[in-house]
């Protein structure tokens, strides 16, 4: 607390008076005459302990009016224990949100351009900071240290750009006072340059600040009008000759009605009509949602590329399309494997194996069969996929090649059966198998009890082939090998109810193992004669040979593997094409991948083989698809106000100021730090005591009755 005039303070000594004039002025009590001088003194012994008592009280309220009334009169200003004087050297950590959804756009200038406007003025202003540091939300690349070259900071700030993800503001604020923790500046600030997007600041309220003063500039300026695709879901039955689904999720952030005109675009050619939908406007509960569909039929075994889209254009264009890549492989090469052969028809599984793979698309999956005792590493040369139905043991070369196979990228897919020897497929396949093969449990018959299996419905082989769950049809297994000591990485398409696995994946090198604990015929399970076994059967095919739309699909900011698909030979690079036109150069690691990491930007990006020989008849190419978080289309704010409400009722004595400019901010910041001039309400506690005192000393004044004329002696004469 300070005084505007101290020098008035000097009045307090008038609290003294009446203590002075009590003194002076004590009343003697007066002598009376009566008979009975025991009950006079008595009464007087009594009247003079309520007069001290009353004069006492009267005297304290007439100090305390008195000096109550000379601070009044001296000014007191109460200051915030927080406060900010911009005319003051200070050290600061500046916070820029650089995420999609400051590229909000109102009359050519977007909230990015903004914040680094604003940013820039308090690193070149007369009020700037000795000491600095800036976080950009959505950058890797974060300072150790607080430093004093601005100049460097303002450089940093002009070249920054735009990045997918949530603005993680609470994240930011944590490390900001980690680096302020340290400084030894007499005052400390964190400013934070921003939109007020709500998703940034979740958490925020909840972070101690240590009493670091919160300067937070809002760079919305008004709600915006926008309505974008956050989310693009494909089909999992993606297959040449089979229409693939596509389902936008369109949200509307505006504060009113939107109509929208949406499309699909596959290799440059719209597809289809064009779809019309009417988003009601955003409330305060936040954005309004909708979804739209289209379906497209691939033909051509290559690389497709393509988008979903709206038409109009709104204050935020970087989500108004949502792109996608899709790789369909050729003719998928398959070899069954035939074990122990039973009657034929249901009961054998290798002929139910042969027909649903001859029931696929015939251009698709050509499949050819061998028996168990011929199989060795020449049957699988050019193959993608191997079936095994009830082989009974291996050799250790078929073993072998088998492992080979799958390392490489080819799928495995073991069916057991009465005959298969667990011992024989635990030591050749030990460590390539989901678990170890135990005991087959269960008996089998028109008589004997089955279970029902568990489907995994988010599992590939299944997810999207019905329309409800209630649709897919059950499964009764009523014998089965049990697995143990199960590797930590397989994944269930089916199990029991106990969890035991019934048919089980694993990745294994670049391919793939799948383990069907039961027999593919109809001798231990239904399996075989359900609408589920040819689907499974082909995605297992289309799957191995990357005809099943492999989606090359990513988020902003990815690191993207990229593969030939073949070896090359010798020194080789790759040339990816950015979807503004530009081009970087990549090796390949080892002949056979590259990693690619510059994908801040939406779009397309395309590859292509440069250098190096190949061992196939043409050059590699293919291309992938990179889109915007879809979290940044929800543009729904939260007021500054509302937020620094709450910031202070979680940390007590902080600062918090807010303003559409640095201006403003800094001039709340100072009113906070003029302080609460306490005038006006020590006066009206000086009117209050006056009214106080008036009332004691009237009371006093009627108490105090003249002694009768008849009861004093001395008035009588």
């Amino acid at each position: 607390m300070t005084f505007v005039t101290p020098l008035l303070l000097l009045g307090l000594a008038a609290a003294a008076i009446p203590l002075v004039l009590h003194l002076l002025a004590s009343v003697r009590a007066p002598q009376e005459y009566f008979p009975t001088l025991r009950f006079l003194k008595m009464g007087m012994e009594k009247t003079a302990r309520r007069r001290r008592l009353e004069h006492w009280l009267l005297l304290l309220i007439r100090s305390a009016l008195l000096a109550i009334l000379a601070t009044a009169v001296a000014e007191p200003i109460l200051k915030s224990t927080a406060g900010f004087w911009a005319d003051r050297r200070f050290a600061a950590v500046i916070i820029v949100d650089n995420s999609y959804s400051m590229g909000v756009s109102r009359r050519g200038e977007s909230r990015f351009d903004a914040a680094r406007r604003e940013a820039a003025k308090l690193l070149g202003g007369a009020d700037r900071p000795t000491a600095t540091a800036l976080i950009l939300t959505n950058s890797a690349d974060r300072p150790e240290a607080l430093r004093s070259d601005l100049e460097g900071h303002r450089r940093q700030l002009s070249q920054a750009s735009l990045c997918s993800g949530r603005a993680a503001i609470a994240e930011c604020v944590r490390e900001a006072l980690t680096l302020l923790k340290d400084r030894t500046a007499s005052q400390k600030a964190i400013y934070i340059f921003s939109d007020m997007q709500r998703i940034s600041f979740e958490h925020l309220a909840e972070l101690k600040t240590a009493e670091v003063p919160l300067m937070l500039v809002d760079c919305s300026s008004a709600a915006p009008v926008n309505v974008g695709i956050d989310n693009l879901k494909i089909s999992a039955d993606r297959s040449l000759g089979r229409e693939v689904k596509f389902t936008a999720s369109l949200i509307n952030s505006s504060p009113t009605d939107r109509q929208v005109h949406v499309w699909l675009q596959v290799d440059g050619n719209q597809i289809g009509e064009t779809v019309r939908k009417i988003l009601p406007a955003a409330s305060v509960e936040g954005p309004t949602r909708t979804t739209v569909r289209f379906g497209h039929t691939f033909t051509s075994p290559c690389v497709h590329v393509g988008q979903v889209a709206v038409a109009e254009t709104d204050d935020l264009a970087v989500d108004n399309v949502r792109r996608f890549s899709l790789r369909f492989g050729g003719q998928v090469r398959v070899v069954l494997v035939r074990g122990v052969g039973r009657s034929g028809g249901a009961y054998d599984p290798a002929d139910m194996l042969a027909v649903a793979l001859d029931s696929a698309d015939v251009w698709s999956i050509r499949r050819r069969t061998v028996q168990a005792h011929r199989f060795g590493k020449a049957s699988l040369a050019g193959v993608q996929a191997v079936f095994f139905a009830d082989v009974p043991e291996f050799s250790a070369a078929q073993a072998a090649a088998v492992v080979e196979f799958v390392r490489d990228g080819g799928s495995a897919v073991f069916f057991l059966g009465p005959a298969a020897r667990a011992s024989n497929y635990n030591e050749r396949f030990a460590g390539v198998l989901p678990g170890r093969i135990g005991k087959a449990v269960g008996q089998v018959g028109m008589e004997a009890r089955g279970l029902r299996a568990v489907k995994n419905l988010r599992h590939p082989y299944l997810a999207g082939l019905f329309e409800a769950e209630a649709d897919y049809p059950e499964i009764i297994i009523q014998r089965y090998y049990r697995l143990e000591r199960l590797t930590g990485d397989h994944h269930a398409v089916l199990s029991s109810p106990a969890g035991d696995p019934i048919i089980s994946t694993r990745d294994f090198g670049a391919g793939r193992v799948v383990l069907a604990t039961t027999t593919a015929s109809r001798e231990w399970n239904n399996l075989a004669t359900t609408t589920l076994f040819l689907p499974i059967v082909t995605r297992i095919c289309l799957a191995s040979g990357e005809r099943l739309g492999a989606d090359n699909t990513f988020s902003a900011g990815s690191a993207v593997t990229i593969k030939p698909g073949v070896e090359i030979l010798g020194k080789s690079v790759l040339n990816v094409t950015m979807p503004d036109g530009a081009i970087e150069v990549l090796p390949l690691i080892a002949g056979s991948a590259a990693v690619f990491t510059k994908t801040d930007r939406p779009g397309i990006y395309r590859w292509d083989v440069v250098a190096g020989k190949s061992a196939g008849p043409d050059r590699p190419a293919g291309a992938f698809a990179v889109n915007p978080d879809g979290i940044e289309s929800d543009l729904s704010g939260i007021a500054p106000e509302t937020l620094a409400k709450t910031i202070k009722s979680q940390n007590e004595g902080v600062g918090v100021y807010f303003g559409g400019t640095l201006e403003q901010v800094h001039a709340a910041a100072a009113d906070a730090a003029a302080g609460d001039n306490l005038w006006d309400r020590l006066l009206a506690v000086v009117i209050l005591l006056l009214i106080i005192e008036a009332v004691v000393a009237n009371r006093f004044r009627r108490g105090d009755k003249p002694t009768p004329a008849h009861l004093n002696p001395a008035l009588a004469a």
